[in-house]
């Protein structure tokens, strides 16, 4: 601690300059640190890092409000080393996300994403968060699966006095225009909930079990044959028909001027004080949030770029609901419980409109003057519902004075314990995910499409329906006793931790349309709106052949469940030596076991887990192993600069495959959308880490730089498996082995001293710099072609780089930031027969922030976002080495405004 208060020994406040008093120059002038609003909040939060054992960064609610990130994926851009990915996961220090571990309150809570188990960051409003912390040391007191790094996401605490306020925001992107889609849904869309309008059918339900998973004409004949009923095929045909009527057809797209963005949020809190010794408080929070934004996205195949193409374009409505409540009880300031509930709700509706020459005989749409057009609906509601109970508690004189029973303990004085419990629950609805297929005409002299007709294939209508729920329970705590010598001080601590998980999957896809080519169809019908070509009198018309088939997945089951316990118990020391040195380490047992398997609910004949129990055996994970980790410090005073201190880690920990990572059922990714099947044999990944850190510290200015290095057994790599016509497939593979290595910087300046009369003292800078290095051995027994099998590691970027200009007025009434994020060219996915790998480009993202204070009760800020407008960009080379824009997607600038009133 007598770090830290040397460096902030005084309290950073506002003040306005003064003119100096001639009179009073004869007098002894104290030096007095001057720091802006927001410059003040940027050193707050070096204390937390001086006071930590292991290296770790921090972001805490000023600074990110600073910056104006509304989310926390968002927010850890800033952090050394740190990366974001597809807007909602975070890689750090060039490992995957599977690789890092998130911890709300110190908490494993469940993921609502449909493609991964790890937590998707963006669904957490800045609104909520205290602060984050990514630790990029490991200590045996946090979670073995640590790679990259453990972020700790810390929501807002109890307010010391009263606190209310609201706030309203709305804004604009330059993708906003009048070509946006709509389409007819539910009455519940403002609030992210659909109310049974997309909802699978009751009647689908019922007659999957009627009809024991198909719905093909000869079953239900045949099934009605063996119950004593026979019915013709003609009926049969028309059962089926008749069960393709309650699916929800209302799928024509209209014309949509996007609105603008809003926001509202209110907050508040009080703090009762209860006598002298106790006082209770409470922190309400309430958020809502509905943005539309228009996206441009074009797929090229890199082997034959100019035939094979998709230019989309998508509107995406998101909406998200917040609410949280805080409610904390203390006794005699060594006793503290809490309860939190957290409630997180985040929907996209999503209607996209893609005009491809990607299929079978359109392949060549100048030679055939014919090309597909795919409508698209999308429909994904994400709720996540977090009930957490805690507790700290200090041994210290007031409670040996209330509590006389206790006097036994005396010899634990100023020992501490903290304990948790958490329950927590994510639900994924996707209902009615669409897809319907045009057929369009072109002009041959000027490319344009004449007309257009809806395809005359059995699956010309497709539709998804998903469910998802995960569910954690979670709980531990631990123990600190301190011990202190003449010249040394020693804490010695210990803990548990239990983490209990369930997670299941179940998809249903349907197909629907005529017979192929009917010629009635397309003479008739098919050139109609959607709603007429699937009317329920056209459906149930015998001339157009309509036929539904339900499981129409080509490459596996879709459904799977999944489980996963781990136990675990750590012992740790921290040594500090004199004034100079500090040692801490210690060990962390952890038993885990982990299985995934895919089920088919459309099988009634046989088991509907396709494996054998030897295969079932094989595909479970168990693990029981220790891990190490040591850690030293040189503190030196006065070494340039007033603080100055030196730290060296090494640490073993490992990183499991995801729980759809061993699944052998398959999805779709949403940014490639290609196919994804897991690997039931993938193993975890063993890592040797090695840290180096030394930190300078000034007054209000401070510098860092690091050095890290990590080597991997057994990494989990993503590769390109085989593919169809129209089709990309990945899976998972374990590399032989891996390795990351890089150096880090990371400062905050004052820029004073540019200027003799101080007009730049309300100027400051900051930001941080990586550069690394990946190589990634994949063995020769890997499935697939591989093009490279040494490479960088997947999303590993070699530089990545942030910066900040800000500007504190004087009288604290007025900041503003400029703000550069960008990332160096990062494998996306393996390039495989010859082709080279996929490259995410660099992404340059400006943004600026002002603010303004007219009162202490009133804040306005603007915000303007991807100033420079840049796009989401993947290039890849063919064989011949000629690179190919192989994905592009448009993002937009936005422009913010913020209004708030509070106290």
């Amino acid at each position: 601690m007598a770090m830290a208060e040397a460096v902030f020994a005084q309290d950073p406040v506002i003040q306005e300059p003064t003119v100096p008093d001639p009179a009073a120059a004869e007098e002894p002038i104290e030096e007095v640190v001057v720091l802006g609003r927001f410059k003040a909040a940027a050193t707050d939060i070096v204390s937390e890092r001086l006071e930590s054992d292991v290296p770790v960064d921090l972001l805490d609610a000023a600074l990110i409000s600073r910056v104006g990130d509304s989310n926390v994926a968002s927010a850890l851009r800033r952090v050394p080393g740190v990366t974001l990915v597809q807007d909602q996961f975070v890689y750090v220090r060039g490992l995957g996300e599977r690789y890092s571990s998130t911890q709300l309150n110190g908490s494993v809570i469940p993921s609502p994403d449909l493609t991964r188990n790890v937590l998707p960051l963006n669904i957490f409003p800045a609104e909520i968060i205290d602060a984050l912390s990514v630790t990029k040391g490991y200590s045996p007191d946090l979670p073995a699966a640590f790679g990259g790094g453990n972020i700790n996401i810390r929501t807002k605490a109890i307010p010391e006095d009263a606190q209310f306020s609201v706030s309203l925001n709305t804004g604009w992107n330059s993708e906003h225009s009048n070509d946006g889609f709509s389409y007819a849904g539910g009455d519940d869309d403002n609030i992210g909930e659909d109310d049974g309008t997309r909802a699978l059918p009751q009647e689908i339900l019922s007659g999957i079990e009627q009809f024991r998973g198909s719905f093909s004409p000869n079953n239900i004949q045949r099934l009605a044959r063996q119950s004593g009923s026979p019915i013709s095929i003609a009926d049969a045909q028309l059962q089926n028909r008749t069960l393709a009527t309650s699916l929800n057809r209302n799928l024509d797209l209209s014309d949509k001027s996007l609105p603008a963005d809003f926001e509202g949020e209110v907050t508040g809190g009080y703090r009762w004080f209860l006598g002298d010794d106790w006082d209770l408080g409470f922190l309400a929070l309430a958020d809502y949030s509905n943005k539309w934004r228009n996206r441009q996205r074009t797929f090229r195949r890199v082997t034959e770029p100019e035939q094979t193409f998709a230019n989309a374009n998508r509107t995406i409505n998101q909406v998200t609901v917040t609410g949280g409540l805080n409610v904390g009880l203390n006794f005699l300031d060594d006793h503290e419980i809490s309860v939190l509930g957290l409630f997180l709700r985040n929907t996209e509706d999503e209607a996209t409109v893609a005009e491809s020459c990607t299929l079978g005989q359109f392949n060549d749409c100048e030679t055939t003057n014919n090309r597909e057009r795919i409508q698209d609906t999308r429909f994904e509601q994400r709720d996540l519902e977090v009930l957490q109970v805690s507790g700290e508690h200090a041994l210290n004189e007031d409670t040996f004075d209330e509590f006389p029973f206790l006097n036994f303990l005396r010899g634990l004085e100023g020992a501490s314990g903290s304990w948790f419990y958490t329950e927590s629950t994510a639900e994924t609805d996707l209902p009615n995910e669409t897809r319907v297929k045009f057929v369009e005409d072109l002009d041959p002299t000027t490319g344009q499409p004449v007309a257009s007709r809806v395809r005359a294939v059995n699956n010309a209508a497709e539709f998804r329906f998903g469910e998802l729920t995960d569910d954690v329970e979670n709980y531990g705590g631990q123990i600190t006793v301190p011990f202190a010598g003449s010249s040394w001080d020693l804490e010695l601590s210990g803990g548990g931790m239990y983490t209990r998980k369930g997670r299941s999957y179940r998809q249903t896809i349907m197909g629907l349309g005529p017979s192929v080519n009917n010629p009635a169809f397309n003479n008739d019908i098919a050139s109609g709106s959607i709603s007429d070509v699937f009317s329920d009198s056209n459906l149930t018309n015998p001339a157009y052949g309509y036929e539904l088939f339900v499981g129409i997945g080509q490459f596996g089951t879709e459904s799977y469940a999944a489980g996963q316990i781990t136990e675990a118990g750590f012992g740790k020391f921290d040594l500090m030596l004199g004034d100079a040195w500090r040692f801490s380490g210690g060990a962390r047992w952890e038993n885990f076991k982990q299985l995934s398997v895919p089920i088919d609910y459309l099988e009634f004949d046989g088991p509907r887990i396709p494996l054998t129990a030897d295969e079932i055996e094989n595909s479970t994970i168990t693990t029981d192993e220790w891990y190490p980790a040591l850690s030293a410090t040189y503190i030196r005073p006065d070494f340039w600069a007033p603080e100055f201190q030196f730290r060296a880690s090494w640490s073993e920990t490992a990183t499991r495959p995801d729980i759809r990572e061993i699944s052998s059922s398959v999805y779709i990714d949403p940014l490639t959308e290609a196919r994804v099947i897991g690997n039931p044999n993938l193993k975890p990944a063993a890592l040797t880490n090695f840290d180096l850190r030394a930190e300078w510290f000034w007054d209000a200015d401070n510098f860092t730089v690091s050095a890290f290095y990590k080597d991997i057994e057994d990494p989990i790599e993503t590769i390109q498996g085989g593919a169809t016509e129209d089709n990309i497939v990945f899976n998972f593979i374990n590399a032989d082995s891996a390795e990351v290595y890089g150096i880090e910087f990371e400062g905050l300046k004052g820029l004073g001293f540019l200027s003799n009369n101080g007009w730049t003292d309300a100027f400051y800078v900051a930001g941080n710099a990586t550069f690394s290095d990946s190589e990634v051995v994949i063995p020769a027994t890997a499935g697939g072609n591989i093009t490279n099998r040494t490479r960088a590691l997947t999303q590993q970027s070699p530089w990545v780089a942030n910066v900040q200009l800000g500007y504190d007025s004087f009288d604290g009434r007025h900041g503003a930031t400029l703000v550069y994020n960008a990332f160096g060219e990062r494998i996306f996915f393996a390039g495989i027969n010859g082709v080279g790998d996929a490259f995410e480009q660099p992404f340059h993202s400006l943004d600026f922030v002002y603010t303004f204070f007219p009162s202490d009760l009133w804040t306005i800020k603007l915000r303007f976002q991807n100033i420079l407008d840049q796009t989401t960009r993947i290039d890849q080379q063919d064989a011949q080495g000629n690179n190919v824009r192989v994905i592009e997607q448009t993002v937009g600038t936005s422009f913010l405004l913020d209004v708030k009133w509070g106290f």
